[in-house]
């Protein structure tokens, strides 16, 4: 039988080196690939955009009129038929997701969130006799 040769320091420390840095390149090329995969997911959801929404108007029983708002600002507009929307009224508060000019959902909001906005996106101030 062979003798077996103690191992010294600097070999322990050459293999356990060399067992980390081949480690990390693996992991590194797997982490790569993963990234690349997430970024054509990303890219899809990017096209939704979540606003806070109130309905402005329901045009002849057929549109519903919805201004969108940011931060207390509003960004644009979207007119959706009222058969898809059956149960909002005039100044409804609404959470809307659109995606591609298409809305994809809605919620009712108790109320609107953060600072109102008037119909020039400039906040509204309150009330200073603070009542009716």
């Amino acid at each position: 039988m062979p003798a077996l040769t103690p191992m010294t320091r600097r070999s322990i420390v050459r293999t356990l080196g060399a067992s980390a840095c081949a480690t990390m390149i693996a992991t590194t090329s797997v982490g790569a690939r993963t990234d690349s995969d997430r970024t054509t997911d990303d890219d899809e959801s990017t096209a939704a955009e979540r606003y806070v929404a109130v309905v402005d108007r329901i045009v002849d029983g057929r549109h519903v009129v919805l201004l969108l708002e940011e931060e207390g600002k509003l960004v644009d507009q979207h007119v959706e038929p009222a058969s898809e929307m059956p149960d909002v009224e005039e100044g409804d508060v609404l959470h809307v997701v659109v995606k591609d000019g298409d809305l994809c959902t809605y919620q009712h909001l108790p109320e609107r969130p953060g600072e109102p906005a008037d119909s020039d996106g400039i906040p509204v101030a309150p009330d200073p006799g603070g009542g009716s």
